[in-house]
């Protein structure tokens, strides 16, 4: 064999090989990729299963969950009146008042530092003042702004592509039922482009002329933590205990992912106010199930037009399965795409086809974008059997776990 022929063969032998070994990557790069997103996952999981167990231990020590969200309410101002509230100026997008923006002081995360072992966090807090407050007030201590720009591996799910990078991020938020504030419950109008959704009309869950305390009363067993004051005592201070979840623990949702709660540099959702993982508003730090369950033939926010009530005992009213419908800018995982913190108060995770969820029994599950709807609204409301006849939902089956 001439040297040149012994040169070709080489040249082939190594092409040969590279094609080899590029099948090979080929074959070992899908496994890896789907190692590393499971991975995430279970990241993810683990950080919400911290957070159910540190809620768990404030419920256990005050015998109900902590607020949503807190702000500063004076009866002095609002003499009973929800519609003169801090809390409902707050959802009116009057933030830019800076009465209304001194008011929001902290959320559900603030309180349960203690539980997530950042006492030193929580001894620097100072409950007098908002969470954006920039300057230090107790001695020695940073100010609440510096506390909640901290970044906390805990709140973050490392599938959240809109963290900052050492920022003050939150992925997690909790369950407020159907509204954002069960005292005068707007409505939400999601949109197909991002940072266009908006406030709706008040939904109708009890008939017209009814005092604002009866639907607030309905609007409870919708949800398990709501918007509340400081003092705790006003009007429309509620809160859940072990007692009020009746249709059981491990049958209601506690804590969802939001890829769109946490950071931002302010927009307008918070009036421009920069918000991170202490900000109370109810965009930043709760997700709801779509209200479009409201819609009926004689109004989009008549949730009593008939779509809600039974069909018999075990078949709930069709217009519960809106509260998760496919292509209607308010399902699961809608706002993937979405940048704009605040504008999807919705659950909406990075991962794909679905999200963590934690029950108010501590476990911790993934639930598919696509899960039934009325299966999903009987997981939202704790007592969703309680509710008036009109909207009374039926007991989940005992394979209702194969609709996740």
């Amino acid at each position: 064999m001439s040297p040149e022929d012994r040169r070709g063969f080489k040249l082939i032998d190594l092409i040969f090989a590279i094609f080899v070994i590029a099948i090979l990557v080929g074959l070992l790069l899908p496994p890896l990729n789907t190692g590393h997103v499971a991975g995430r996952r279970t990241q993810c999981a683990n950080n919400m299963r911290n957070l159910g167990l540190a809620l768990f231990n404030f419920s256990s020590s005050k015998n109900h969950f902590p607020n949503a969200g807190t702000i500063r309410d004076d009866p002095a101002e609002h003499g009973g009146d929800p519609s003169l509230s801090k809390l409902y100026l707050s959802l009116m997008e009057s933030g830019q008042r800076p009465d209304v923006a001194e008011s929001w002081l902290s959320n559900w995360v603030v309180a349960i530092l203690p539980y997530l072992d950042q006492q030193d966090l929580a001894n620097a807090w100072d409950k007098t003042v908002p969470y954006w407050w920039p300057t230090e007030t107790i001695s020695g201590q940073p100010s609440n702004n510096v506390v909640s720009s901290t970044s906390l591996g805990v709140l973050r799910c490392p599938d959240d592509r809109t963290a900052a990078v050492d920022q003050g991020n939150l992925s997690y938020v909790v369950n407020g039922g159907f509204v954002r504030w069960p005292a005068i419950p707007l409505g939400w109008v999601g949109s197909s482009t991002d940072g266009h959704s908006q406030n709706g009309e008040v939904l109708q869950w009890v008939p017209p002329g009814r005092a604002w305390q009866e639907r607030q009363a309905v609007c409870k067993k919708l949800g398990v933590m709501f918007m509340g004051t400081e003092s705790g005592d006003q009007p429309w201070d509620i809160t859940t205990t072990p007692d009020d979840i009746a249709d059981g623990a491990g049958q209601t949702l506690l804590i969802a992912e939001n890829t769109l709660a946490g950071f931002s540099e302010g927009n307008l959702y918070s009036s421009g106010r920069a918000t991170n993982w202490a900000c109370p508003l109810p965009n930043f730090t709760m997700f709801i199930g779509s209200d479009n369950v409201c819609v009926s033939k004689r109004s989009p926010n008549d949730c009593l037009g008939g779509q809600l009530t039974p069909l018999s005992p075990q078949r709930d009213g069709p217009g519960w399965g809106l509260a998760n419908r496919v292509g209607t800018f308010e399902n699961i995982g809608f706002g993937q795409t979405f940048t704009v913190e605040g504008s999807f108060p919705f659950a909406n995770s990075g991962h794909p086809e679905g999200g963590n969820f934690v029950f108010c029994d501590g476990s911790v599950r993934f639930i598919k974008s696509t899960i039934d709807g009325t299966v999903y609204a009987r997981l939202i409301t704790p007592a969703g059997g309680r509710l008036p006849a009109a909207l009374a939902q039926g007991a989940l089956g005992r394979d209702w776990g194969d609709d996740l």
